[in-house]
């Protein structure tokens, strides 16, 4: 089994336990050629790792254990002349009390206070006993400015840089825009704002010399306009092709961690398909237009490989703690949005597979957010990805996918207070799986058009917009990975594939092909009969290119017709595989 401390963002504890590390330390000197260089990704991408890499790079209270912690690395052998040369200050903002702006101020004062303690603590070999023991008495009436202050004249007095880390810069921002308090982040960034004191200290001592560099990362641009305005000296690297893979992993490190695994755990499925699993759920992050190289969500893929390589495959190709993130990543969504706005653009992505943005690079509070600036929001977020082409996003991977279509059923819970039928859902699945019958998806199918979605206006939807709301209901269920547009040989797509998770294989027995064709209002009954006709001859089509093309791992295939109705008729046909009744 894999040493994998899933969940582990401190690099020295990887390192001293002998855990797994996917070495990314030769992007060191490429960081170098930038002094303040600022830096986001989506959440659960291996960012504060990374910021621990470089403390336990540049700090120079580690020159006597450089070896033991980079033994074997690309740094170790390729060292720069910056190595264990600087004093590091270090903050995270996560966590911050965001009730209201007097318990923010406080406790943002009392991590900073914190850390500047913890700062001359554990440098304390250059700093006198007695400036060590009258500072520990100023410290509970310093602000956050002075405190910075302080940093910097100590270190200049002892000739010493200072490289400064802060690890979720934006976390108290984000909180406050997802609860719709805009005008409280605008407060406390403002000229006289607690916030901008302490960046506009950080910016005097920079220019001073003393701090001189600075890592900043975070999720979201969302704060960096307020920022620049006290702190305008940092160097956006965000978009920047050469930084594209610092953070995430390629592919090829993925195929590292599967060689590392027990050839036990390819009785299913070869090494081969379990990477094509993993492309297919968890790849195709791209953060520059001019990067060729599609990335994975490094903490998807471990939380993976721990499972995979103890186990096998997890039930939830998700982790909860993951899932919880986005949910709340849907809370900022919506509070700088609103619901309306985040549901058009949910059936957009979904119905033309990708969208036109134009990147804002900087966001302000002096008005909601508009389209683009939503949109750009997303792709900061970790819900779009660049294209191939320009200005073009796209949904990254299937994980990715899924959790618009559980946004999209939110919504349908929320705002037409549906109540989805786990029991109905449930015997439907069950059905299928073990004895490979359809009549209680039929149930499920006129239950959810018919009385479920009875005041959803239907006159104007298209067919993809009909078949994505239904998808919506199937993110309850697991036995089954539900996917849309799948594709085949000769540029074909199966309408909705009903594949075994693997996880589940001993339970579920069948799969399904299942061509969708909605008919709408206008459509004349010629028009209406060729669909039918079409559904079924692409059900038995797909069925044998599937059954020809793709391994089913022993279960059975078969396929289905399934014919919705602007009057919100329900037709289930079964096309392929089902003789044996």
């Amino acid at each position: 089994m894999l040493k994998i401390a899933y969940g582990e963002a401190s690099f020295d504890n990887l390192r001293n336990r002998g855990d797994l590390y996917i070495d990314k330390t030769s992007f060191i000197p490429l960081l170098e050629n930038h002094t303040k260089f600022f830096f986001i990704r989506p959440r659960r991408f291996g960012k504060s790792l990374w910021i621990s890499v470089l403390h336990a790079y540049y700090d120079t209270n580690k020159t006597n254990i450089f070896d033991k912690l980079f033994g074997g690395l690309y740094i170790q052998k390729n060292p720069t002349n910056y190595k264990n040369s600087y004093l590091v200050l270090r903050f995270d903002f996560s966590g911050l009390n965001t009730e209201n702006e007097f318990s923010l101020k406080n406790d943002f004062t009392f991590r900073v206070r914190r850390q500047v303690i913890s700062f001359f603590r554990y440098y304390k070999n250059y700093f006198s006993n007695s400036f060590l023991e009258n500072i520990e008495k100023q410290f509970e009436n310093l602000s956050t400015s002075q405190l910075i202050s302080r940093v910097k004249e100590e270190a200049n007095l002892i000739q010493k840089k200072v490289y400064v880390l802060i690890d979720e810069y934006d976390h108290y921002a984000n909180k406050l825009a997802s609860e719709g308090r805009e005008s409280f982040v605008k407060n406390i960034v403002s000229k006289t704002g607690f916030v901008r004191e302490f960046y506009e200290q950080m910016k005097i001592a920079s220019g001073e010399g003393v701090f001189e560099r600075f890592f900043i990362t975070g999720v979201s641009p969302i704060m960096l306009d307020e920022l620049a305005s006290g702190f305008n000296i940092l160097s956006d690297m965000t978009t920047d092709s050469r930084f594209n893979e610092m953070i995430g992993f390629t592919i090829e490190e993925v195929q590292w961690l599967l060689d590392m695994v027990s050839e036990e755990r390819y009785t299913q499925k070869t090494k081969e398909e379990v990477l094509k699993d993993l492309i297919y759920y968890y790849n195709g992050y791209c953060f520059s237009n001019g990067a060729k190289t599609r990335l994975f969500n490094s903490d998807m893929v471990l939380y993976f490989m721990e499972k995979f390589s103890g186990i096998g495959y997890p039930s939830d190709l998700l982790d909860e703690n993951v899932k919880t993130d986005y949910v709340k990543l849907r809370g900022l969504i919506v509070g700088a949005s609103g619901k309306a706005k985040l549901q058009s653009i949910i059936e957009e992505v979904n119905l033309n597979d990708t969208l036109i943005v134009s990147l804002t690079k900087r966001f302000n509070f002096t008005q909601r957010f508009g389209d683009n600036e939503l949109k750009s929001l997303l792709f900061y977020l970790g819900l779009l990805t660049f294209s191939n082409k320009s200005e073009r996003f796209k949904i990254p991977n299937q994980i990715i996918q899924t959790l618009y279509w559980e946004y999209l059923r939110k919504f349908l819970e929320e705002s037409l207070t549906i109540e989805f039928d786990m029991r109905l859902l449930s015997k439907a699945l069950y059905e299928m799986a073990e004895v490979g019958k359809v009549d209680s998806l039929k149930e499920l199918a006129v239950d959810f058009f018919q009385e479920k979605l009875s005041g959803y206006d239907f006159s104007g939807l298209t067919e993809k917009h009909v078949k994505f709301i239904f998808v919506s209901y199937f993110t309850l269920s697991k036995l089954y990975n539900i996917i849309s547009e799948r594709e085949l040989p000769g540029k074909k797509r199966i309408d909705l594939l009903f594949e075994a998770h693997p996880a589940f294989y001993e339970y579920v027995l069948y799969n399904f092909v299942v061509e969708f064709k909605y008919i709408r209002k206008k459509d004349t009954e010629e028009e209406a009969n060729q669909k039918r006709k079409d559904a079924i001859n692409q059900a038995r089509e797909y069925y044998e290119i599937y059954k020809r093309d793709f391994k089913q791992f022993g279960r059975e295939l078969r396929s289905l017709a399934l014919i919705v109705s602007h009057s919100r008729e329900v037709e289930l046909i079964e096309v392929c595989g089902f003789d044996v009744f």
